[in-house]
């Protein structure tokens, strides 16, 4: 389960990865393999913590529009 689990988890992104989870897809690989040794049902992936922090690549943060909120907010004119 651990080996699915982690060529899972090194063949994507975190963004893919985190679409594999949403649908259980992961948990049913699982019981596939598994069924030839013992028959596993409902099998969930129910926790995750990232070991190893993705590195950013600084050309692609700069490259990404500036977001709003980082913005220098007009100035109102009250009283005109």
């Amino acid at each position: 389960m651990r080996e699915i689990m982690t060529a899972q988890a090194t063949s994507c992104d975190l963004k893919e990865l985190v679409q594999k989870f949403i649908p259980e897809m992961i948990g049913k690989e699982i019981e596939k393999a598994t069924s030839s040794i013992y028959p596993l049902q409902n099998v969930f992936i129910r926790k995750v913590k990232i070991l190893k922090a993705p590195k950013f690549d600084l050309g692609k943060l700069m490259e990404r529009p500036a977001d709003e909120t980082m913005a220098e907010p007009t100035p109102e004119v009250i009283g005109a």
